[in-house]
């Protein structure tokens, strides 16, 4: 299986498209995190207004530690290892029945995966989220996940700004979406409303990439 031949499967239909996946009532989903649960900071190294809900963990709690961390810094700090794949364990914020259906599709394939929520002034700087943590040890750029964003709350101009490729995205809410996040892209919320989404990878095999090209929403 040439996992960078599957990538590119995907993206030969675009570098940002809908699925036939939706969290339902995604902004009543929100409003339920917020009452059962604590966001936490995201990547607390950074004094940027970021937090996070984790929807998998090492241990299925929603802690924080260290998917919500900067993995690298955490392992260097503590002498661990941890990759994004060691983040598989579903928490309570998975039990969303809408969420829960969706990520059915992909049993055993999901891996770090957290709501975000960046408030007033929260920002993601211009970056790329490839090549894989190896390619510095082997020199061979692996495309072994994709994403997966579901914007979940105020995630259109004026509240919000997702910049890929220097064009402003538009989504509709709830709706899950393919995006080539190894394209160079930045977030930035200009607006006094916090902005969720929901960020999933999961593993590139065929069946992942199998289930990605049956669901494209048609336009």
């Amino acid at each position: 299986m040439n996992k960078n031949s599957l990538y590119r499967d995907l993206t030969t239909f675009g570098s940002q498209y809908p699925l036939n996946f939706r969290i339902q009532d995604s902004e009543k989903f929100i409003d339920w995190t917020e009452k059962q649960f604590e966001y936490v900071r995201y990547n607390p190294r950074k004094p940027i207004n970021r937090y996070g809900l984790s929807v998998t963990s090492l241990d299925g709690s929603v802690s924080g530690i260290p998917d919500l961390d900067s993995v690298y810094e955490y392992n260097k700090e503590n002498g661990t290892q941890w990759t994004e794949r060691d983040f598989k364990v579903l928490t309570p914020v998975a039990e969303w029945e809408s969420l829960s259906a969706f990520l059915n599709h992909f049993t055993g394939s999901i891996f770090r995966t957290h709501i975000l929520k960046l408030g007033v002034g929260g920002f993601f700087p211009p970056h790329r989220d490839h090549p894989d943590e190896d390619f510095h040890h082997t020199n061979k750029i692996i495309f072994d996940t994709f994403r997966l964003i579901v914007p979940l709350k105020h995630c259109n101009p004026p509240y919000m700004n997702f910049v890929f490729e220097n064009k402003i995205l538009n989504w509709e809410q709830g709706v899950v979406y393919f995006v080539d996040t190894a394209k160079v892209h930045y977030l930035f919320n200009s607006s006094d409303e916090p902005s969720y989404w929901l960020v999933v990878n999961v593993d590139v095999n065929e069946d992942t990439v199998a289930t990605i090209c049956r669901n494209m929403k048609e336009l």
